[in-house]
């Protein structure tokens, strides 16, 4: 066991408990990870046993996530957005990194971004959790990743969000705050390029849609999106959001 081990012991991403050697997460934790299984729906990246999406247009060729947005990862990424956890975005960007090789195997992408952040909010939380977990991805990246230029301010999103938190919206309410907020960096050259676009969450998928539909009117030839984590029930998600919004988390 290496001396950093003894000094600073590995937690669990999840709840933060103390970890086995070799283990990702703890035995407690490991029976809540909710997987998101294959066959995926192209269009909304969940299960297609669980896909409620109607096959609604998007702007996205495929978004492709590991894990369902329940249980302890769940509780994992509350942890890392209002917590700074590092230990999180670790964990899910291996997550992450297996099913990239999978699901996006034969492709090549030029560019990788993050869903944007308005400046208010990384000052308020002082972390960005997208950024992070495409920090350690590109460590030890994913083959489709190996030529990408990482450019982390390819969307700016203004200060002005309109009083309106996006986990509270719906997938309206979603697609008009970032039509309004979201543009391209400037001076950026997206001609022909292959993008993928990077967020910890994808829930209705409005956000990703227009964040990709941005990067396309800035010339870029294709967009795809990978996600940590995916809601299921996309037709309900707003009820279930605001209920879930007033749960205390342990950070």
């Amino acid at each position: 066991m290496a001396w950093a081990d003894l000094l600073f012991p590995k937690t669990c991403p999840c709840c933060g408990g103390e970890l086995r050697e070799g283990q990702e997460v703890c035995d407690h934790c490991a029976s809540a990870v909710l997987y998101n299984p294959s066959p995926h729906c192209p269009c909304c990246g969940v299960s297609l046993r669980d896909c409620h999406c109607h096959q609604r247009p998007r702007t996205y060729d495929r978004v492709v996530a590991p894990f369902y947005y329940e249980g302890a990862v769940r509780e994992a990424i509350l942890r890392m957005k209002f917590g700074q956890r590092e230990e999180v975005a670790r964990f899910l960007a291996g997550a992450l990194k297996k099913e990239i090789e999978a699901r996006y195997f034969g492709r090549e992408f030029d560019v990788l971004t993050v869903v944007p952040m308005s400046k208010e909010r990384y000052v308020s939380r002082g972390f960005n959790q997208a950024k992070s977990i495409a920090e350690f991805l590109l460590k030890d990246p994913p083959t489709p990743l190996k030529g990408a230029v990482p450019d982390y301010g390819l969307l700016r999103k203004s200060s002005n969000e309109g009083g309106s938190m996006q986990h509270l919206l719906g997938a309206a309410g979603r697609k008009q705050n970032i039509r309004d907020s979201v543009t391209l960096g400037k001076h950026r050259e997206l001609e022909g390029k292959q993008v993928l676009l990077l967020d910890d969450i994808v829930t209705t998928g409005a956000t990703t849609s227009e964040c990709a539909a941005i990067l396309r009117l800035g010339g870029a030839a294709g967009v795809s999106v990978a996600a940590a984590a995916v809601t299921r029930y996309r037709d309900s998600f707003p009820g279930k959001t605001i209920q879930e919004s007033s749960k205390r988390v342990e950070l």
